[in-house]
């Protein structure tokens, strides 16, 4: 087996700019106008991604200045958690955001056969989560975890072909958006409290600020991956690389998500946005040019989640072997095969996902119920980072040689990032917190057997932690079995 310390397939800056933009831009960005549309007009939807914009902005320059004020924590998330309260938080954090990103293959995949479904040959595979859909997703999961047991090296450079390959197609629809956006389309429903509901069927009244909430946890969803950059910190070739791929790639995917998301809304009205088949912008594009613009969206679609499979899947994995590399888990998750690819790490990932993918063809649970349950499982180590990097500010960590003003602006950053995390966990609701718990007590065998490991008993703070996770899982539980815990 090879240590992390003797890796020598390092990543470039085109490779980490390549992970953050592919592992950011996948199914979400095609799915991204009905999802948004679905519980909210034009004004909720800019203020939606006005507020998430700024937030995921602060984030990554909150990540960039971490990366480069204390350079000795080169494994981002994780690092930055453990420094904040021990090694329950870090690993919590780490374990929490990792096992999020599987909930996120698992929606990569019932949208990328919810594609192939939209095809008359391959109708048979629905919504993505009809049983035929579910075997082949399944194929294809451990087709691309056979893939990344190879190594990362292939996998940055597979994933940056299907980056370059995907961004063109969604450039050429927000450039026909342009030419055909209509001002009285986009503004004809723009202030209403009117939402029409394509599960229940009918129209309802809904505030402006309760409509905006609804679009917080789905645009937050096509951000993530933003991070990226910062998991493969221990396998760059220069650590200042990683702080200039998170800026080069949050701005490459913020123009292309408001710009796709928002120019939708001047093509059809909300109402129709959110009735469309998955991935909703093919039949956008298929009323500007017909139907091949729909079908090539939907193959690029297929190209899209496969290249952010590839990214993703290993970065499931790679934040799982954080933990155990930095003495917070078993040394179990941090074993690497002759490929230096964390292949305990991928088992366990991959598996669940696996079944993740499994429960959502016995509940029918499509697209929309994963992203957000995905989305909520990345807001905490969010809101851990953003409070590491605001005691930094404080205590004056990594500023010992630094400009004042330097100083002042990375506490601003981390002021808006911290607002952000909070409105994001209050957005999201308790019953996405009482999810999370449940994921979090999965991984305690983990926290535990590394304990034993290393000879160290339990905290009374970690105890207590433990405890209080436990009991809010199993209140999760209890709301799922009786019913009164709903996800979606």
């Amino acid at each position: 087996m090879v240590k992390q310390d003797h890796i020598k397939q390092k990543v470039g800056l085109g490779g980490l700019t390549g992970l953050v933009v592919g592992g950011t831009i996948g199914s979400g960005i095609f799915a991204l106008p009905a999802t948004v549309t679905a519980g909210a007009n034009p004004e909720a939807i800019l203020i939606g991604w006005a507020i998430v914009a700024i937030g995921m902005f602060s984030l990554a320059g909150v990540y960039r200045n971490l990366t480069l004020q204390q350079p000795d924590i080169d494994d981002g998330i994780y690092g930055w958690s453990k420094h904040l309260f021990g090694h329950l938080v870090g690993f919590i954090a780490n374990y929490g955001h990792g096992i999020g990103d599987a909930v996120g293959d698992a929606s990569y995949l019932t949208v990328l056969f919810s594609a192939f479904g939209s095809f008359g040959i391959f109708s048979f595979f629905g919504n993505g989560t009809t049983w035929p859909s579910i075997i082949a997703a399944s194929i294809v999961l451990w087709c691309v975890t056979a893939l990344v047991m190879h190594g990362v090296k292939t996998d940055t450079m597979m994933n940056n072909i299907t980056t370059i390959a995907k961004v063109i197609p969604i450039a050429m629809f927000i450039i026909l958006a342009i030419l055909n956006f209509n001002p009285h389309t986009f503004m004809a429903h723009f202030n209403s409290t009117a939402v029409y509901s394509v599960s229940a069927g009918h129209w309802t009244h809904v505030s402006i600020f309760d409509q905006s909430k609804t679009v917080l946890l789905s645009a937050m969803w096509t951000l993530i991956g933003i991070e990226s950059g910062t998991i493969f910190a221990t396998r760059a070739k220069k650590l200042s690389d990683v702080a200039k791929a998170t800026t080069i790639g949050a701005v490459i995917v913020i123009i292309l998500l408001v710009g796709t998301s928002v120019l939708s809304l001047g093509l059809m009205a909300p109402s129709k946005i959110s009735a469309l088949h998955d991935p909703s912008m093919a039949g956008l594009m298929a009323s500007m040019t017909g139907a091949w613009g729909g079908y090539l969206i939907d193959i690029c679609l297929i190209i899209a989640v496969t290249g952010a499979l590839i990214a993703w899947v290993d970065m499931c994995s790679e934040e799982l072997r954080l933990p155990g590399r930095g003495g917070s888990a078993t040394v179990w998750l941090d074993q690497l095969n002759k490929n230096e690819a964390p292949s305990n790490a991928l088992w366990v990932t991959s598996g669940l996902t696996q079944v993740l993918m499994i429960i959502a063809g016995i509940y029918s649970a499509g697209y929309a119920v994963l992203l957000k349950f995905s989305t909520s499982l990345s807001i905490v180590p969010y809101l851990f980072v953003a409070l590491y990097a605001l005691k930094s500010v404080i205590k004056g960590t990594g500023f010992e040689n630094r400009p004042t003003h330097e100083r002042i602006t990375s506490g601003i950053l981390a002021v808006l990032a911290v607002a952000f995390a909070l409105f994001m966990v209050f957005g999201a609701g308790l019953r996405y917190l009482l999810l999370a718990a449940i994921v979090w007590m999965t991984g305690f065998w983990f926290f535990y057997k590394g304990k034993k490991e290393q000879h160290i008993k339990f905290t009374t703070t970690e105890k207590v932690c433990w405890t209080i996770i436990a009991l809010m899982a199993l209140a999760g539980l209890i709301g799922l079995f009786t019913g009164k815990l709903v996800v979606g």
